[in-house]
């Protein structure tokens, strides 16, 4: 549950680093080819799912990162456990509480290019109405009007106050690893 949660903060940061600014190119995520997912640990076994819905506005240039302007927005009610059937669980007041909160959000404040393609999204992501900041490491590979990106991120689901009543705050470990998997392509100008 934990775990989801993170997956969906992880995929926004990875999405905010795919090229596109205000006078760069504009990025879309081709969503079959683009995954955010979550593994966690419930009493010290792994446990993982994803999100199946997100949107995302990503304006991003390889050769001017520092003016990317990146937005994630995660359905929260879309979480999902593989394997089984948790989501009524997921969802509830003690986890995402859809009803209240039906987003998680990240919001790019900067991107670096750090070497041999590797950059980090820093930005907030917002879930449950806490926001924190958030710097996501990943990986950028352009071919054409295709990119790829692939990262990975250990959020601390405490942070953001999921699971923390009953059994399930001291079965599910605090760290939750979010990976995000996108392709995108670049629109026409």
């Amino acid at each position: 549950m934990r775990s989801t949660f993170l997956a969906v903060a992880a995929a926004g940061l990875i999405q905010m680093a795919l090229p596109g600014s205000v006078h760069a190119q504009q990025w879309q995520v081709i969503k079959d080819k683009s995954a955010i997912l979550w593994t966690a640990k419930w009493n010290t076994s792994p446990v993982s799912g994803g999100f199946k819905d997100f949107t995302s506005e990503i304006s991003f240039d390889p050769e001017a990162p520092e003016d990317a302007v990146i937005r994630v927005e995660v359905d929260s009610g879309s979480i999902y456990l593989n394997g089984q059937d948790a989501r009524s669980t997921l969802v509830n007041s003690n986890w995402f509480f859809i009803e209240e909160y039906p987003k998680a959000v990240f919001v790019s404040e900067q991107i670096t290019h750090l070497e041999n393609g590797r950059y980090e999204a820093r930005g907030s992501l917002t879930i449950r109405g806490h926001e924190q900041p958030v710097t996501l490491p990943f990986k950028l590979t352009i071919e054409g009007d295709v990119a790829q990106v692939v990262g990975s991120i250990t959020l601390d689901r405490n942070s953001f106050s999921l699971g923390q009543k009953g059994d399930v705050a001291k079965a599910v470990a605090a760290n939750v690893n979010v990976s995000v998997e996108v392709t995108a392509k670049r629109l026409g100008d």
